[in-house]
């Protein structure tokens, strides 16, 4: 199989490969959407769910590794033409390292830690590509000692670091100045948010998603570099929208705490735009190492429903219309539950320290939030995406300061982003099963602090399982709780089980 690349290194084009060739590449980079099966055309049979990363003998160039490894796995003959174009080949690991050991030598505070010396050269190395970092590993500190690189050695002038909120953008800024110790590197960074003025005169921009989507395509070519936080979020049209303005830019990383699973449209979507994952640190590696807080699941499978609840949710599982609006009902009758809502509020209001309530709809988290404020005299303050962010900030700050705090929030405004060393335990109020979502949620309480020896999280999970005839069924949300525990396994998170009756 032979492949070249196009001039304007957007794509890997098929010179030549046999008709199997193409077919067995072609079934590899062919994925289904998460949820497909619930999608309205797929339910109307005007599409099967299915996209496709190879389209008229075009392959998007950032899936170039993706490519070798579908090869190696099939054992296809692979020649692709003008690859090394893409990744620097000449960036030699130990003249990094001493720059690093020279950079930081004289530095009061900080020494960068092996692990992160070893993501910065990867970036570098490999030029558009992903690192995937959990919560605490440095993000910052990794691409300061980049931006400083490229800056300082290969003369880089202009530098975009794309961010998804205010906070993150006065963040960034912040660390920075810090790391730049003596401004051994001259930095002019404007930042570029609601209500900020435009600096001229600058060489690193870092800005937020919503106010960089808007800018011309013509404002994005004086940039050589584009680093993207929380990258997973690149598969939203805004976000894809300022990666494709950026395509000439040399380098063009990005940055996560959770890169979705191998195989995903998700996961080939993001390479498509950044490039190969080339670099993983993971919260189980920084647990043994003790950068962060260690963790502990406790998983509580809650039996309220009776058995002729059961039995009906069983009863419309076995009829194929009723069938398909199955996740929707169990759902509606999840959150219009009484006993649901009395039983984990209990549970909330009698733990002790600070706590986070994570939820999905914004009517239950108004319901949790109100439910709490009757049985417990707690602080307790609610999030969501009306809420200002000055106001969002101003709940942080008090939980950091205070004690027994009970922030109830959106996944969508806490569980990324979002700083607090001082959280004692996290509480999934709402089923779900996404990888995305539960590790980048957990990150929220890894961060340490003197008052945690680890963070606790409660799982809730909703068992109307019924067994009919010997035959066991099993509701969505409970077999969102068994994924939920497999990714727990894997990322080395103790995990208890209990089962309530209520």
């Amino acid at each position: 199989m032979e492949l070249s690349l196009s001039d304007n290194k957007k794509f890997l084009v098929v010179d030549g490969c046999t008709e199997l060739e193409y077919e067995q590449l072609k079934s590899s980079l062919t994925k289904k959407i998460e949820g497909w099966r619930f999608h309205p055309l797929v339910k109307k049979k005007i599409w099967d769910g299915n996209i496709s990363f190879i389209k008229r003998n075009k392959i998007p160039s950032g899936l170039w590794k993706e490519v070798v490894d579908i090869c190696k796995e099939y054992d296809l003959p692979l020649s692709i033409n003008g690859v090394t174009e893409i990744f620097d080949t000449d960036i030699e690991e130990a003249k990094f390292r001493e720059w690093v050991d020279d950079f930081f030598a004289n530095h009061p505070d900080i020494k960068p830690r092996e692990y992160q010396v070893d993501a910065a050269f990867k970036i570098l190395k490999y030029r558009r590509c992903l690192a995937e970092l959990a919560t605490s590993a440095g993000k910052t500190l990794i691409s300061f000692m980049v931006v400083a690189y490229l800056m300082e050695k290969l003369e880089k002038k202009k530098i975009l670091f794309i961010v998804p909120n205010v906070q993150l953008v006065l963040q960034a800024t912040g660390d920075f100045e810090q790391y730049n110790y003596k401004s051994r590197v001259q930095l002019k960074v404007q930042q570029i948010y609601s209500g900020v003025k435009i600096r001229k005169s600058s060489n690193i921009v870092i800005g937020t998603y919503q106010s960089l989507v808007k800018k011309e395509a013509d404002y994005f070519e004086q940039f050589d570099v584009v680093m993207v936080d929380e990258t997973h979020k690149a598969k939203a049209a805004s976000i894809q929208k300022i990666t494709d303005k950026c395509w000439h830019c040399d380098y063009r990383f990005g940055l996560s705490g959770t890169i979705p699973k191998r195989g995903t449209v998700d996961r080939l979507t993001l390479m498509s735009a950044m490039g190969p994952l080339v670099t993983q640190v993971r919260a189980a590696q920084l647990q043994e190492e003790g950068h962060i807080s260690n963790c502990k699941v406790i998983q509580l499978q809650m039996e309220y429903a009776t058995d002729e609840q059961k039995d009906a949710f069983w009863q419309l599982s076995r009829n194929y219309v009723d069938r398909k609006n199955l996740f929707s009902l169990e759902q509606n009758f999840i959150n219009q539950s009484d006993k649901r809502l009395d039983f984990i509020s209990k549970v909330i209001g009698k733990t002790n320290s600070n706590s986070l309530v994570l939820f999905h709809k914004i009517a239950y988290g108004e319901k949790i939030y109100n439910k709490l404020r009757e049985i417990t005299d707690k602080k307790i303050y609610y999030v969501d995406g009306t809420i200002s962010k000055d106001i969002r900030e101003e709940f942080k700050q008090r939980m950091e300061k205070g004690e027994d705090i009970i922030i109830v929030a959106s996944y969508g405004t806490f569980s990324t982003g979002i700083s607090i060393n001082k959280i004692h335990n996290i509480f999934f109020a709402e089923s779900f099963k996404s990888e995305v979502i539960i590790r980048q949620s957990i990150g929220r309480g890894l961060r340490k602090h003197h008052s945690k020896s680890h963070v606790k999280i409660y799982d809730f999970v909703d068992d109307f399982r019924y067994t009919n005839d010997g035959t066991e069924w099993m509701n969505y949300v409970y077999r969102h709780g068994i994924e939920r525990r497999k990714i727990y396994k894997e990322q080395k998170f103790p995990c208890e089980v209990q089962t309530i009756r209520y």
